[in-house]
């Protein structure tokens, strides 16, 4: 079957990304010690002698790689130093925008404007002083700078808790500059690219300017979350995929037309790298790219290219920006290169015995560039489903026609609009199979089960890959049992909660109150005398039904929705898909799209005061409406239907969304309420918190519901500030993921411990 190639890169491109990773989570002395390893190692295989010769020089070369990984990621540290030492002090930051992305603001249009910090100062200093850094700043919608312009902006510094941005900003932009240069020419591209995908068929046109562009703002929330569960989000996310077949189309087009070799390559690394231009610049547009330039390089020099050395050679240079080891594309897209490179072969040789060559051949770039990628799914808490072979199987192939036509679209847009639209109009026609794959596929029998997460997940998934790896490279009779066990591992990767005990990962059990982790939403779920009652469910992306499904929840006998904003009716139509929702209370003014999702479900509009009795919880009404007149962010908000909840001896009270003036006035009624356990802090711990309703409440335990890096600085440090002022203790979402909790002796306790530290 062959050897597995020349790996003596592999090595130092490894300790290089583990040294830079040590480094930012624990500082240059973790790095050291990933160093220290490689010595070590290179030392005792000089003394073995066994094959030491060899080895020795791969591993000093580990050793080095190391070394100069920890020191640039030490220099990328001391950079951004200015943020944790300013946390929350109003500072200036100056640099290069990154990326501008629309946000559900539930109001005024606003965006989340990504800046590449060069610059900063203190509002009191008048010298601008060096510093790096991502941070996000929303803005408005209307005068919103462009991507690549230079921008100033004042605030508050929030430092993000995980993840590439390193701050969120509250404040405003102050200053900007439009682009420049190339820059401005990209610019141009994208601006006209999207205007010729105008009046092209609305259900494909955002795929399609996501297929191309990596831009999937525009496209449908469900849509997204489909692909993402199928197994092909990768086609959203701009990678090697696209840069192949537009190098491999280019490639045969110069052919063709008797090309030299030298004109062949630089034409097709000049593409590749105009197209790159125009992208977001993320670490798996750079792999991509710098792949390109290497099998470039090799068509010039006259030889053959090998993709794992050209790989690790390509995750070298790249982490001298040490930025791009904490970049979850980066390493979906090596993860993904390496397996294609190393096991997809010996799958394909295994099921060419069974299945027509080309049919094999497909079937194992996908098995292995998934298996890959699970642990790094694990790792940010995404997964997909048992479907993602098969979908990737029929949905794939028109990828190709869907970047051909939309990159020709692309370069014709601004000198031929009027052609650039009817090639536009075909790739978004081209794209319907693409929609159809990820509906039918989340669709069918299973579809909705994904892969577990967190620490678990990503330790099955690393077993999973080597149990791969066992079934496409070792001899009989040891592939066989690789085989074996890698489908019983992904049988556990994917059974729901509640077919496992819970010390295999399966559903959790003693719980009476859980706040399901769901992004940038609110879902809270009570459990007592066998029923269940929901309280909001999140964004339609959101998979409140994961939470579900992790807690072992297969039925809702009351779906309480407390007012119409997306992060909390959006996820109603996937919630019924996964469980039998029996009774709901509407928010005020319900839209359209969450009575249409409700059909066939009893539901009311509640009243102040109404209770509701189901099994052996009690909810009230403590206050709801008024109505809004319009969608108006804050006017939406302050009609949040506000709760008491009581469940197996505990008390909790849900306050939605509201506003300080709605707290004001659900004041008194609270007064008279006695002893609460659990407060669901309003409106995902913003600084609209009325401090005296806090006081009155007086819970030990307060919940804040809040996605993890989110572009509106949530929890803000004042609402964390003025619960543990009271002595509650802080749980957020975003620290802990799911938070389960029980009662022990009359008094809320963990069920499971947070996965990150806690608190305010």
């Amino acid at each position: 079957m062959g050897g597995w190639g020349d790996l003596r890169l592999v090595p130092a491109a490894v300790a290089a990304w583990g040294a830079s990773l040590a480094t930012w989570a624990a500082g240059p002395r973790a790095g050291l010690l990933v160093a220290l390893a490689c010595a070590i190692a290179a030392l005792a295989s000089r003394v073995w002698r066994r094959g030491g010769a060899g080895v020795a020089p791969v591993l000093a070369l580990a050793l080095a790689a190391a070394l100069v990984a920890t020191v640039t990621t030490g220099a990328a540290e001391t950079a951004r130093a200015w943020i944790p030492a300013h946390a929350r002090a109003l500072v200036e930051a100056r640099g290069l925008v990154a990326e501008v992305r629309p946000v559900d603001s539930h109001g005024e249009p606003r965006v989340a404007v990504r800046v590449s910090v060069n610059a900063w100062r203190d509002v009191e200093d008048e010298g601008w002083r060096p510093g790096a850094g991502l941070v996000v700043v929303l803005a408005s919608a209307d005068g919103a700078p462009a991507r690549g312009g230079v921008v100033t902006a004042r605030g508050t510094t929030e430092p993000a808790a995980a993840g590439p941005v390193d701050a969120l900003l509250d404040g405003r932009i102050v200053d900007a500059e439009a682009p420049t240069g190339w820059r401005a020419t990209a610019e141009q591209a994208r601006v006209a690219f999207r205007s010729a995908l105008a009046g092209a068929p609305e259900e494909t046109a955002p795929l399609v300017a996501g297929m191309v562009l990596g831009d999937t703002s525009a496209m449908d929330r469900r849509l997204v979350g489909q692909m993402r569960t199928t197994g092909l989000a990768h086609l959203t996310a701009v990678s090697g995929a696209h840069f192949a077949i537009l190098a491999v189309a280019l490639g045969a087009l110069l052919r063709r037309a008797r090309a030299s070799p030298a004109v062949v390559a630089v034409g097709t690394v000049a593409a590749c790298g105009a197209f790159a231009a125009v992208l977001s610049g993320g670490g798996s547009v750079l792999r991509a790219l710098a792949m390109a330039s290497i099998a470039g390089g090799a068509l010039l020099a006259g030889r053959r290219g090998q993709s794992v050395p050209a790989l690790a050679a390509t995750v070298l240079v790249l982490l001298l920006r040490p930025e791009l080891a904490r970049d979850a594309g980066l390493a979906l897209s090596v993860a993904a290169v390496a397996a294609i490179g190393l096991l997809a072969p010996g799958i394909a040789a295994r099921l060419r015995r069974r299945v027509a060559a080309p049919l094999a051949d497909a079937a194992a770039v996908t098995l292995a560039a998934q298996a890959a990628c699970l642990p790094v799914l694990a790792s940010i808490e995404a997964g997909v489903g048992p479907w993602a072979v098969p979908a990737n199987a029929v949905a794939t192939p028109f990828a190709i026609p869907v970047t051909l036509l939309g990159v020709a679209a692309l370069a014709l847009a601004v000198p031929a609009p009027a052609l650039a639209h009817l090639l536009a109009e075909a790739a978004a026609r081209c794209a319907y199979p693409v929609v159809a794959a990820a509906r039918a596929f989340a669709d069918a029998p299973g579809g909705g089960l994904t892969t577990d997460v967190g620490t678990r997940g990503a330790v099955l998934g690393i077993v999973l890959v080597l149990a791969v790896a066992v079934a496409a490279r070792a001899p009989r009779p040891w592939w066989r049992l690789g085989a074996t066990a890698a489908l019983l591992l992904a049988f556990v990767l994917h059974a729901p909660p509640r077919w496992l005990p819970e010390a295999l990962g399966g559903a959790v059990d003693g719980w009476t109150v859980v706040a399901c982790d769901v992004g940038q939403g609110d879902a809270l779920v009570m459990r007592g005398g066998g029923a269940v009652v929901m309280v909001d469910v999140g964004t339609a992306d959101a998979d409140a039904a994961g939470c579900l499904a992790r807690i072992g929840v297969t039925r809702i006998d009351l779906l309480v929705l407390t007012h119409e904003h997306a992060d909390h009716t959006g996820g109603v139509e996937a919630l019924r898909e996964a469980v039998d929702v029996r009774g709901a209370w509407l928010p005020p003014a319900p839209s359209e799209a969450t009575l249409e999702a409700l059909a066939g479900v009893p539901a009311a509009a509640p009243a102040v005061g109404e209770r509701a009795h189901v099994g052996g919880v009690v909810v009230e009404v403590l206050q709801t409406g008024p109505e809004p007149r319009s969608r108006d962010g804050t006017e939406v908000n302050d009609s949040s239907t506000a709760l008491q909840i009581e469940a197996d001896g505990l008390v909790v009270v849900a306050l939605g969304d509201l506003e300080v003036e709605g707290q004001r006035r659900l004041e008194p009624t609270v007064a008279a309420l006695g002893h609460v356990d659990i407060v669901k802090a309003a409106h995902h711990g913003s600084a609209a918190q009325d401090e005296a309703l806090v006081r009155t409440i007086a819970a030990p335990v307060a919940l804040v519901s809040v996605g993890e890096g989110n572009d509106y600085g949530h929890p803000a440090p004042e609402a964390l500030a003025t619960y543990g002022a009271g002595g509650a203790a802080v749980l957020r979402t975003d620290l802990c993921g799911d938070i389960v909790i029980g009662v022990r002796a009359g008094e809320p306790v963990l069920v499971r411990r947070c996965r990150n530290s806690v608190g305010g």
